[in-house]
C-alpha cells in the first residue's frame, strides 16, 4: 500500500516560491508569470508520452493554481 504524500497548506512564502517570483512583484507580474507556468506545464504534458511526467507536470498545474488562487484571494490581485 502506498503512503499519502502530506497535504501543505499554501502560505504566503510557498504561494510566492511556487510561482517564481518575489513578494515585491506587482499584480501584473504575477499574472504573467502565472500564465507563463501554466503554458509551459500544458506544453510539457501535451509533448510528452512519459506518464509518470504527465502526472507530475498535473500535480505541478494543481499547485501553480492552488498557488495563484490563494495570492488572489488573500493578497494583492
Amino acid at each position: 500500500m502506498h503512503a499519502k504524500p502530506p497535504i501543505t497548506m499554501i502560505t504566503d512564502d510557498s504561494a510566492y516560491e511556487i510561482l517564481q517570483v518575489d513578494k515585491t512583484a506587482s499584480s501584473e507580474e504575477i499574472l504573467e508569470k502565472y500564465e507563463q507556468l501554466k503554458s509551459a506545464y500544458k506544453k510539457v504534458r501535451a509533448d510528452t508520452e512519459d506518464l509518470r511526467t504527465k502526472l507530475a507536470y498535473q500535480l505541478k498545474q494543481i499547485e501553480l493554481d492552488d498557488a495563484y488562487l490563494y495570492l488572489k484571494k488573500y493578497q494583492k490581485l
